[in-house]
């Protein structure tokens, strides 16, 4: 098995919450409900998982003159990974400043480098679209590309944000998303296991 093809599994099998037929979870949206949904967390604070995603996505990049700006909270795991093998420190940013002491808004130590942005999905993009915003307005430089593990598309690659390349291993196409398509394609019952 490819390297590639353990993440796929390890995500197909361990990271998509999948609704028997007629059940659905709440979505964000107010009266909206998913069908499915991605867990990647599940896989991501697997060492494994983790480090062998970073290795695949580093050599994508164009640029590894680049300091990592992981997205909180999915975005972390990963983004320390990237940043370990690019040898340069990782900040994170915070969807809301703290509510205690510096009230800051990113964690970490800048080191003037572009940064790159690291979170886990690209789906509608807006905590990458409102962290390349707040860093803008601190006049901190942003990289030329960002990174997902997941760009949550089908049929493409293509990025969202303006004048920016997405980095992605996977969409939508790769995984079976629905309760249906899972049993028809492993003739077995999706086992996603507990939720505490």
């Amino acid at each position: 098995m490819t390297p590639k093809d353990y993440l796929r599994n390890e995500i197909e099998h361990r990271g998509i919450y999948r609704c028997e037929p007629g059940t659905y979870i709440p979505a964000k949206a107010k009266d909206k409900f998913y069908s499915w949904q991605f867990y990647l967390r599940r896989c991501m604070y697997d060492p494994k998982f983790t480090n062998t995603a970073a290795d695949l996505l580093v050599p994508l990049l164009s640029n590894t003159n680049v300091q990592v700006g992981a997205c909180e909270d999915a975005g972390v795991v990963l983004g320390m990974a990237i940043a370990e093998r690019l040898g340069s420190p990782m900040f994170s940013i915070k969807k809301k400043p703290k509510a205690y002491g510096l009230q800051n808004k990113l964690e970490g130590r800048l080191t003037g480098q572009p940064v790159l942005l690291v979170d886990d999905l690209a789906g509608s993009q807006a905590t990458l679209r409102s962290s390349r915003q707040m860093l803008t307005m601190m006049n901190i430089q942003v990289a030329k590309e960002y990174v997902t593990l997941i760009n949550k598309t089908t049929g493409t690659h293509d990025a969202y944000l303006d004048d920016m390349n997405l980095v992605s291993l996977f969409t939508c196409d790769d995984f079976k998303l629905s309760w249906a398509d899972y049993v028809a394609e492993y003739n077995k019952k999706p086992e996603f296991g507990l939720c505490y």
